[in-house]
């Protein structure tokens, strides 16, 4: 169980976004090649913001009529 006072992520791994949003990792890099996701890079690693990954669900949302 996750630890109310832990405080939520400011970035992800590719690999944790991938799972965060349900996609595989091909899925994310083409979403950061797009633009759609943010990145970050710190040395070698890349870091997907985390508010990039909601907005990037939001953006795809899909509306009741084309279910």
């Amino acid at each position: 169980m996750k630890d109310d006072k832990t405080p939520a992520p400011l970035a992800y791994s590719p690999l944790d976004a991938a799972r965060r949003l349900g996609v595989g990792r091909s899925t994310i890099y083409e979403l950061i090649k797009s633009g759609d996701l943010e990145v970050s890079k710190l040395g070698q690693r890349t870091l997907i913001h985390a508010d990039s990954c909601e907005r990037v669900l939001e953006k795809h949302r899909v509306s009741p009529s084309r279910r």
